[in-house]
């Protein structure tokens, strides 16, 4: 009798965790907004969609399918932030999106958004022009955003990037600058600001400094061009920050010093690049390894399609390469090694913004109990 009970309470409790499974399966593949409905219904269904693994495992099914978020400098729509289907196919605008930061976005990484707006402010030293540098993180999805806390001022425009460990989902900001009232010192300071602590934390002067905010972050490392001192325009090499927050330098190929692009390539950083002296083509370079500088070319082709002094931003998304301009998007099949236009639903007049690659998540903005904003 004893071992019939038995039976029939763990063949019940099978059946718990199978039902359980299914409705995990289920609710993983809605879009955010749902699941915030959702947490609503039961305190059980409340716990679960706020447990890390399922955030995990939506963000997962989330990135299946990818999509861009860009917005078009115009008087009218500039409110607007609109979501693209890989395909080409624009969606519903992103929800939330209407704070004037948002104009700022400069990278987007597991469904939160970075976005950067600086201020010229008078210092007090000698009436100095300083730049404040105003960093707002945010997830559209579940309509949160946090201020990141004010740091040194910087005599010029301060340049960041971000880097985001997915094991822990921590990130970090770091943020260089050259520091008010130092005039007579070139050598630039970096600071680190950790999801974690919720504070700055100064590392000092650093050897090397990004050329600008454009960044990509690849498991945990950022990535940034390095210019020529002399001129800004010939790019010399790859600052990488890692998460444990050591600085290296990737040397680079040299057809790939004028007009190039960091991108994302199945896990890989990568290069695209127009060809020095046939300026029509352009290359596809994988890093092999980062400790020798070792690249492979892994396509190359022309560019007939659209002038390449045009092309202000590149990016990639499953096989296809986006390359866009200010008015106009081009996508370009790998593997078909075929091009189409991207066809445009909103009649937009004015400048673009570049496209970010993004995908909608439930991951919190911070890991520590601050008091993020409301969208």
């Amino acid at each position: 009798m004893d071992d019939l009970c038995n039976k029939l309470i763990c063949t019940r409790n099978e059946n718990l965790f199978d039902v359980e499974d299914i409705v995990i399966n289920i609710l993983s593949r809605l879009p955010v907004k749902s699941l915030m409905i959702c947490k609503s219904v039961s305190k059980q269904w409340w716990r679960l969609i706020s447990s890390p693994n399922f955030m995990r495992l939506q963000l997962i099914r989330s990135q299946e399918n990818p999509i861009y978020v860009f917005y078009p400098y115009s008087c009218r729509c500039h409110s607007e932030h609109f979501l693209t289907k890989i395909d080409g196919e624009t969606t519903e605008t992103l929800p939330g999106c209407n704070r004037h930061y948002f104009r700022g976005m400069i990278c987007s990484f597991n469904g939160l958004i970075c976005c950067i707006n600086t201020e010229d402010i008078r210092g007090m030293i000698r009436c100095r022009r300083i730049r404040r540098l105003d960093i707002h993180i945010c997830n559209p999805a579940t309509r949160e955003v946090l201020l990141l806390p004010q740091s040194r001022g910087s005599k010029e425009s301060p340049k960041i990037g971000v880097a985001f460990y997915p094991r822990t989902n921590e990130y970090k900001v770091f943020r260089f600058f050259n520091p008010a009232g130092k005039s007579h010192d070139k050598h630039s300071e970096c600071e680190v600001y950790s999801s974690i602590t919720g504070c700055w934390k100064g590392i000092g002067c650093v050897a090397h400094s990004p050329w600008s905010s454009n960044h990509i972050c690849i498991n945990g490392t950022v990535y940034w061009f390095i210019r020529s001192e002399k001129d800004g325009l010939i790019i010399v090499s790859i600052l990488a920050v890692d998460m444990e927050e050591n600085f290296s330098v990737i040397g680079i190929p040299e057809e790939a010093t004028l007009r190039t692009f960091l991108v994302s390539f199945e896990g890989c950083l990568s290069l695209v690049a127009f060809h020095v002296f046939d300026k029509n083509r352009f290359h596809m370079w994988i890093l092999q390894d980062s400790k020798k500088s070792t690249w492979v070319r892994k396509c190359s082709d022309y560019m007939s399609i659209l002038n390449i002094k045009q092309v202000q931003h590149v990016a990639v998304q499953k096989n296809e390469i986006l390359f866009a301009s200010v008015q106009q998007y081009f996508f370009y099949n790998m593997c078909s090694r075929t091009w189409r236009e991207f066809n445009w639903v909103h009649d937009f007049r004015k400048r673009l913004s570049i496209p970010l690659a993004y995908t909608e998540s439930l991951l919190p903005l911070c890991l520590i109990s601050h008091c993020p904003l409301g969208i």
